[in-house]
């Protein structure tokens, strides 16, 4: 991320942003998204799978299984 322009801007040694770094994997617990990002929850429409030792979010190419699909977390407001 380049901060006096604000754009994301290729680095050879990431490939995840996450805040505003790149990063070569997402930090523990972190999931990879397919659209280069670290996520705690998966999109909607796509399910937590390991591939090579790295958990990422894969959208499901059929519905996503029941109790698979991952969708974003919903805040708790009082009354």
């Amino acid at each position: 991320y380049n901060s006096d322009t604000f754009e994301s801007v290729p680095n050879r040694d990431g490939r995840y942003t996450f805040g505003a770094s790149c990063v070569s994997q997402c930090p523990y617990n972190y999931l990879a998204t397919e659209v280069g990002s670290c996520t705690l929850v998966c999109p909607q429409n796509s399910q937590e799978v390991t591939v090579n030792n790295i958990q990422k979010c894969e959208k499901c190419s059929k519905p996503c299984p029941e109790g698979e699909q991952q969708t974003p977390p919903r805040h708790l407001g009082r009354g």
